[in-house]
């Protein structure tokens, strides 16, 4: 079974504006925006998983163990939609395609072997990052899903964290995004080695989001 990154839902109370930064913004995967549920959290509240067959994967996903209703695959809480439709809805060009899903764990053994073992997505670096927090790197389809780990146990907690997307040209999409009104930090270098980030820091966004670029 194989699994790739389909899309995203966030829950903002102001769908409106949060459909137009996000237009704005002009990534490669859908973005659905709805009003938050009961509790009204506003962010985001699930991801996509692509898979070839979604009642073979559901039942698969069950078998190992895994809390799965229908499409929906919870882990500690974080909703991932199993789907077979890739979205073909058009985006603003040029799309920035997903680099990865920031995902915040309490337990780094149990999410080890739930998006390891039981989502069966390939573990491929486990360490300390030295930013207060461990981070577990897992493969799925051309994306990666981050799970981080507080060094803190008391700021441990199971939920999305943020999303970050991939530019040819970071400066030229800055100066793309800030033209269009959307509150984009200064580039500097990213935590990885070889690449720079700027933030995106529109708060109608509801999401953390980062734009990551190979440094020149």
């Amino acid at each position: 079974m194989s699994l790739s990154i389909a899309g995203a839902v966030v829950a903002s109370p102001d769908v409106p504006a949060t459909e137009a930064v996000w237009d704005r913004l002009g990534v490669a995967l859908p973005v659905d925006v709805v009003t938050p549920g009961e509790g009204g959290y506003a962010g985001l509240v699930e991801v996509g998983l692509l898979t070839e067959n979604v009642e073979l994967a559901a039942a698969l996903l069950s078998r190992r163990g895994l809390d799965v209703e229908g499409g929906l695959v919870s882990i500690a809480g974080v909703r991932w939609r199993l789907t077979e439709a890739r979205p073909d809805e058009g985006v603003s060009s040029p799309p920035s395609p997903l680099d990865h899903v920031v995902v915040s764990a309490s337990d780094p053994t149990r999410a080890a072997a739930d998006y390891g073992a039981r989502l069966g997505l390939d573990l491929r670096l486990d360490r300390d990052t030295g930013f207060g927090f461990r981070g577990l790197f897992f493969r799925c389809g051309d994306a990666v899903v981050e799970v981080i780990v507080r060094d803190d146990e008391s700021e441990r907690a199971d939920g999305f964290a943020g999303l970050a997307w991939r530019c040819t040209d970071l400066a030229r999409e800055r100066d793309r995004l800030t033209a269009a009104g959307v509150d984009v930090s200064e580039i500097r270098p990213g935590r990885k080695p070889g690449t720079r980030v700027a933030t995106v820091r529109d708060p109608d966004l509801r999401v953390p989001t980062l734009l990551i670029a190979p440094a020149r």
